[in-house]
Formats: structure tokens, sequence, C-alpha cells
């Protein structure tokens, strides 16, 4: 008499069924955003006269890169479900790079040491937030909002308000070195074995779309699609309790969804930095907005369990493309109609991933 060993799934219950209906949720987004991208594109590019200069176009996808990773890090978060956000993900930004300048600028550490101290600083501040919501057990929505102000106070308070280099401090470098200025503008033609690298116009291709934003994109989506831990954030998102019952520790799961939300907010404060060549302690006020429309429009549902990698990322160029086209067209009027038109974005979001939840019968 032989015996089979037992089947030991540690899946959550149905997660094949999970898997096919979250694609379908997918499948049927992604035609829509392509649409409203091309939309928004096309008006922008008949309205506006210098929206398709080639300088615009790279300016504008220079800074979405920013934008664009707080925009993943702010969808894991949700997805994580257990009316998970993060509101503090533009505070933890300004909080990490002025820590990168403190370290390069007034430590006088080598620069690659203060990009390591500014990335681990996100991530830390990401696991205070983690560590609120899962371990203390307090609602995600008031921790974060809690943070966002206390980084933001933090950021503001360790230099008295004055950024990186600082001009009325003679006696200290009034520069950030060279190479990590590279990071922020640099340009794809401007490494020597890439030089037969495309331009867009007159324009190079910005050097952290295919060094930072694209690695870090790829990187997420395998986390999320191809391994353990990505179904148990799916999982532990759609039914918590089921994923308790399937032996998942679900806090745990929770926790290292905001410990990664922080570090995206690192690795994205160490491009503003570079990008702008200062740290500035104010420079994520406004980017939290930002983050949880693309993240929402990207087909994360808010109560958590769905979304996709490729659907931030057309989120992210429609958000992007979005403010960029109101400011040419308004010019100083468009601070008004800007955060307007993404809360518009953000509730056409909400209601549309509801509809496509229930049509396929998601629970």
């Amino acid at each position: 008499m032989t015996l089979d060993a037992p089947n030991i799934d540690r899946r959550p219950p149905n997660a094949k069924r999970l898997t096919t209906s979250l694609r379908g949720i997918a499948a049927a987004r992604l035609p829509l955003l392509i649409a409203l991208f091309a939309a928004l594109f096309l008006y922008f590019s008949l309205i506006v006269p210098n929206f398709l200069g080639a300088y615009n176009i790279y300016s504008v996808v220079q800074n979405g890169v920013i934008i664009g990773i707080l925009g993943i890090g702010e969808s894991v978060v949700i997805i994580s479900g257990g009316g998970g956000i993060d509101l503090s993900v533009g505070s933890m930004l300004s909080l990490s790079g002025m820590i990168l300048g403190i370290m390069n600028i007034e430590w006088g550490m080598n620069i690659w040491a203060a990009v390591a101290g500014g990335i681990l600083s996100g991530f830390l501040l990401g696991c205070i937030n983690g560590t609120l919501v899962s371990l203390v057990r307090i609602p995600p929505l008031i921790v974060t909002l809690a943070t966002y102000y206390g980084y933001a106070a933090i950021a503001l308070q360790l230099t008295n308000t004055r950024p990186l280099p600082d001009a009325t401090q003679p006696n200290l470098p009034q520069s950030f070195p060279a190479e990590f200025i590279t990071v922020g503008n640099g340009n794809m033609q401007d490494i020597g074995w890439l030089s037969w690298f495309p331009k867009i116009g007159g324009e190079g291709i910005p050097f952290q779309v295919f060094f930072v934003f694209l690695p870090l994109t790829i990187i997420t989506a395998f986390v999320l699609w191809r391994t353990v831990g990505g179904r148990y954030l799916y999982g532990v998102g759609v039914n918590a309790l089921a994923a308790r019952f399937s032996a998942i520790n679900v806090w745990g799961v929770r926790f290292w969804a905001y410990a990664a939300a922080g570090l995206f907010a690192g690795i994205a404060a160490v491009v503003q930095t570079a990008l702008s060549a200062s740290a500035t302690p104010n420079v994520g006020e406004g980017l939290n907005l930002q983050a949880i429309t693309i993240a929402v429009l990207g087909g994360v549902s808010i109560i958590g369990g769905e979304g996709s990698v490729l659907g931030v990322i057309l989120s992210t160029l429609i958000v992007i493309f979005l403010y960029n086209g109101l400011g040419l067209q308004l010019g100083n009027n468009a601070g008004v109609w800007q955060p307007f038109a993404l809360g518009v974005l953000l509730i056409g979001s909400v209601l549309f991933n509801e509809w496509v939840r229930r049509r396929l019968s998601v629970t």
C-alpha cells in the first residue's frame, strides 16, 4: 500500500479563477486607455502649437518617470486591499531627497553612498507606514495622512526650508557631482556604445527611462505575476479572510506593500534630485494625487486585488501629457484646472473599475 503525498497548494482559493478574472479586467481596460491617450494626444496636438515640439515631448517624458515610479509604488499598496492607500508618497520623496542632499552636500559623503542612503530612507519611511498599518492596525488612510504631514514637516525642518545646494552657505559645495546629475539629465546617446540610439526629433532619449523606469516596471510585473509573493498580494487584496485560512500572513504582505511604496519613493527622489540638480524640501507636494490617479486609472481597483503594471504605464502617459497639455493651453490658469482634471479622471476610473468588476463577477 502506498500513500500519495497531499497536494498542498499555498495559493488562495480559486487562484486560477482569480488570475483569469484579473487578466480579463486588464484586457477590457487596456484598449480604452490606449484610445484615451490617443484622443488626448490628438486634441492637444491640434490645439496647442508647441505640444508636438521635440523638446516638449522630451521634457514631459523626462519628468514623467518620477510620477510613474510613484504610481507603481502606490499601485502595490492599493492592490493589497484592506482600504490600502498611501497619501505620503510625495512627502517620502521630499524627505528622501533631502537626506540624500544632506549626506552629500553637508556631510561630504560619496554621492553614490548618499544615493543609497536616500533610497534606504524611503524604504524605512515605508516600513514605518507598514508597521503602523499592519502591526498597530491603524487604518491606512489615517496613518498615511499623518505621515504625509509628518514627513513633509521633517523635510522642511532639516534645512530650515532651504534647498541643497544652498547659495547662502558658500562654504558648502554648490553643486552635485556631474555624474549624478547625468542620471536625471543625460541621454542614452551620451553613452558611447549607445550613440546609435534613435532620437525624438532633435532630442535624445532620457537616460532614466531605460535605466530606471523600464527595469523597475519589468521587475514589478515579474514579481506580481510570476512569484508566490505576487500571488499572495493579489489573494490578500481579493479576500483577506480566505488568504488567512490558506496560511498566508496577511498583515506581513501588507507591511511589505507599504515598504515597497517607500522604496519606490526613495528611487523617485534620486531621479528628481538628479533632474533638478537640487534637493528641495517641498518638491513632492501634490504628487500623491497624481500617483493615486495613475494607479486607479491604470486599472488598480480601489478595493484591492486587481491591477497591472502595463495599465499603470499607460495611465502615467495619460496623466503627464494631460498635465502638460493643460499647462501649455491654459497658462497661468492651469494650476486650477489640472487638479480638477485629475479628480474627474479619478472618479471616472473608480466607476469604470466597479462596472467591469461586476460584469466579470470578481468578488
